[in-house]
């Protein structure tokens, strides 16, 4: 007779074949190919970041894929990779304000961040107050000048709604106290091109995006928004250093997998990266680009993630930024 106590039992066995299941997969990681998933299309600094962590987990011994899976500001890939098994086979590449921008604009990109954990930074995009050349200012104090002189005139370029493009904006518009109202493009590429053209006053850009510009001479960085000069132009102003004392607003990438990654493939992985990073192959790559390699613990990433959370939170509230469709 099949009793409650060997029903018990059974159960038991059960979810100890599974737990051991899980616990044999773990030791073993990576037991098949690992998959990348850049939520941003080919070719920009998602992708280049992507591509970078694949050569670097492929030496533990699997082959790795870059899946991109743009759209709808991220939330498509990081969607997708919300619902994969936590297992470490499936990884995302996130920007920050994915994670601490994205979720205070729209419902479903909140409820796709409580299904994801972050594993490591994985580093820093300086931004770039860019105008175009025939603006007829060379500082940032002739820039906000010029701003000042006819307020609300002038649209500045964004990448969407959302983006860090868009809040370091606001962000700006509210230390510096000029009035501009944004122009909304579907990403970096459109933008840059209409700023060129002297469509939009002004961006504030991840460098990849406006580098090659900036050096051509078809764009004028005026001023760079991290807290020290950026290494790939080291003559730019900080914003912090000339106007605006304090100022801060860096993109940052960082490597996230579904929630409940266990602790022996997290720490696999996050040994990895650093190696990843800091090699010098993949410095010298990502450096050409104004991209600054790093790597991080877990909850280095987790902590730097909620205090940016409070701080875009104040500029979305005073901006009045409407929710992301």
């Amino acid at each position: 007779m099949f009793t409650m106590k060997k029903a018990f039992a059974a159960a038991l066995a059960g979810f100890t074949l599974c737990a051991l299941a899980v616990s044999a997969q773990a030791q073993t990681f990576p037991s098949r190919p690992i998959t990348i998933v850049a939520p941003y299309p080919p070719g920009g600094a998602t992708d280049l970041y992507a591509r970078a962590v694949a050569n670097g987990l492929a030496e533990l011994g699997q082959p790795t894929i870059v899946d991109n899976r743009a759209g709808a500001s991220g939330m498509i890939g990081a969607d997708y990779v919300a619902r994969q098994p936590a297992d470490g086979h499936t990884l995302l590449i996130g920007a920050s304000s994915m994670f601490s921008v994205l979720p205070q604009l729209n419902p479903r990109m909140e409820k796709v961040a409580s299904h994801i954990e972050p594993i490591s930074i994985l580093g820093f995009n300086p931004s770039y107050v860019v105008v175009p050349a025939s603006l007829p200012v060379n500082t940032i104090q002739e820039l906000i000048a010029y701003l000042k002189a006819k307020p609300g005139q002038y649209g500045y370029g964004s990448a969407g709604n959302g983006t860090s493009q868009h809040v370091f904006m606001e962000l700006f518009k509210q230390r510096a106290g000029v009035d501009l109202f944004p122009v909304q493009y579907k990403g970096s590429g459109p933008m840059v091109v209409d700023l060129m053209a002297g469509r939009v006053v002004m961006a504030i850009e991840q460098g990849p995006a406006v580098l090659t510009q900036i050096k051509a001479g078809t764009l004028k960085a005026l001023a760079v928004t991290t807290a020290k000069r950026a290494e790939a132009m080291p003559n730019v102003p900080t914003l912090a250093e000339t106007v605006l004392p304090g100022f801060e607003a860096v993109t940052w990438f960082a490597l996230y997998a579904p929630s409940g990654l266990p602790k022996s493939v997290q720490d696999k992985l996050v040994p990895q990266i650093a190696k990843t990073m800091a090699s010098p192959a993949v410095k010298e790559s990502l450096n050409a680009v104004g991209v600054e390699p790093s790597s991080s613990s877990p909850d280095a990433v987790a902590k730097r993630q909620a205090a940016e959370t409070k701080m875009w939170a104040e500029v979305i509230a005073k901006a009045h930024i409407t929710p992301v469709d």
